[in-house]
């Protein structure tokens, strides 16, 4: 299989055909009952169009920069892989400190196996390997042996969110685990304050 050609699309200059190709992928990537594309469409417009759904207020999950999508073709021209990198500062007890942030990693199951989610996510990467944020934080499920295998790690603080309009100090991330990306990077003990929601 020779070296796939890997796109870059930015949140807020995306067409609106690219845009419904992310999400027609996420949708085969991540088939729950009662999910429709029309749901995904409906979830995934404020932070990739910056319009806002009935009852949802657009933004791009209060990056610094608009988000970043990194996206595989097939060879129908479909996409196949894609990954999604944001800008976020986050609160420490240390003090503050930028990181990436990485989200949507999706692979169509018809080409799972062939090495394009782990080649997706390296690009996606490419902030944190070339020193421009010290470390990529993210959440995941049973995903977790994979990135491990990419060189990420568990983390275990506390995570908040300090915007929450109700004030809650529940985790904004919703996954099993919490991850960085390098293992070796040097990550803060005690609370971490997203300031935002979970990506």
């Amino acid at each position: 299989m020779s070296e796939p050609t890997i796109e870059t699309w930015t949140a807020g200059q995306m067409t609106e055909e690219q845009f419904r190709a992310g999400c027609v992928l996420h949708h085969a990537a991540f088939p729950k009952p009662g999910r429709t594309i029309e749901g995904v469409i409906a979830k995934k417009r404020p932070v990739w169009m910056g319009e806002a759904g009935a009852g949802v207020v657009p933004g791009p999950l209060v990056s610094a920069t608009p988000p970043v999508r990194y996206v595989i073709r097939g060879e129908d021209g479909a996409l196949v892989a894609n990954a999604a990198i944001l800008t976020r500062t986050i609160s420490t007890e240390q003090g503050e400190l930028t990181v990436s942030g990485l989200l949507d990693v999706a692979t169509c199951p018809s080409v799972r196996g062939q090495g394009l989610g782990a080649k997706i996510v390296q690009a996606a990467w490419a902030s944190v390997d070339d020193g421009t944020h010290p470390l990529c934080l993210f959440e995941t499920g049973e995903a977790r042996p994979f990135y491990e295998k990419l060189g990420a790690r568990v983390v275990d603080n506390p995570i908040i969110d300090s915007t929450h309009p109700t004030g809650s100090r529940d985790n904004p991330f919703e996954d099993t685990w919490v991850m960085i990306y390098p293992a070796r990077a040097s990550w803060p003990e005690g609370e971490i304050d997203l300031r935002g929601p979970g990506y």
